[in-house]
């Protein structure tokens, strides 16, 4: 998560002086890293300058540049009509291309006959992600809600949860999981990682097998741009379940 912040303050008019409003204040908060073609929304928020003196307005304009193929990206929406609340949620398109994007957003608080403006930046690392996929049945007569799905990844001798989600899921009705985990912090190589239905057994009362699904990837190994290791089936009192892992091959190269 980033959080990035700013502010300047710039007089434009002599007849309103700079002490009746504070400075313009902007920051922008999201995440530092996204997966490829995933849209993730960002909160920018400004307040100060002269449209808190009075009857005033905020506005913002973005531009956003990449290290690489930048086609089908969008930081959206671009600019605004001029708004009394400083407070403005923008939807990050990213690229198919991994590669470094630049987002800069010019801030403005407007009133009084003034104009302040300032200038925030900030970058965001676009990753191929590992995807991570699985289709949940209810085969049972009651609906079920909230349902936890805990993905880990073992690290340092244990398991550790990166991801959490909850499924609510009427009698007979599937579910379609997929999270795109970026995985900064995991190191190349063979790492083992493992999905787990309801990790308290509150909710669901399996019949036979286990709740916990594991597999092995190869993170940013050679010979491994395409692995789909393992495919589970797991027969529960409410459901059937099956899980299967994949990553999205690198351009390139053949797969195996």
């Amino acid at each position: 998560m980033v959080i990035l912040a700013a502010f300047m303050l710039l007089s434009a008019m002599p007849f309103v002086q700079a002490d009746t409003y504070d400075p313009l204040y902007a920051e922008i908060d999201g995440p530092q890293v996204v997966a490829t073609n995933s849209v993730t929304m960002y909160t920018l928020v400004m307040f100060g300058g002269p449209a808190e003196a009075g009857v005033g307005n905020y506005t913002y304009k973005a531009t956003l540049t990449g290290s690489g193929d930048t086609n089908g990206a969008f930081f959206v929406p671009e600019t605004v009509e001029p708004s009394t609340d400083g407070t403005f949620n923008i939807n990050l398109t990213a690229p198919a291309e991994a590669q470094m994007l630049t987002i800069s957003i010019e801030c403005r608080s407007t009133g009084a006959g003034q104009t302040v403006k300032t200038t925030i930046s900030f970058q965001v690392k676009v990753v191929d992600p590992v995807i991570l996929k699985a289709t949940v049945k209810n085969t049972g007569e009651v609906a079920v809600v909230g349902v936890p799905i805990s993905l880990q990844v073992y690290q340092d001798g244990e398991w550790v949860e990166f991801h959490r989600d909850t499924v609510d899921l009427a009698a007979g009705q599937s579910y379609q999981f997929q999270y795109n985990w970026t995985a900064m912090d995991l190191a190349p190589g063979e790492h083992k990682v493992r999905m787990v239905l309801d990790p308290s057994n509150e909710i669901v009362t399996f019949e036979g097998g286990a709740s916990v699904y594991e597999t092995t990837i190869y993170y940013k190994m050679p010979g491994y741009d395409w692995v789909n290791t393992l495919m589970w089936v797991l027969v529960v009192a409410l459901g059937v379940t099956i899980f299967f892992v994949w990553r999205r091959p690198v351009k390139g190269r053949k797969k195996r």
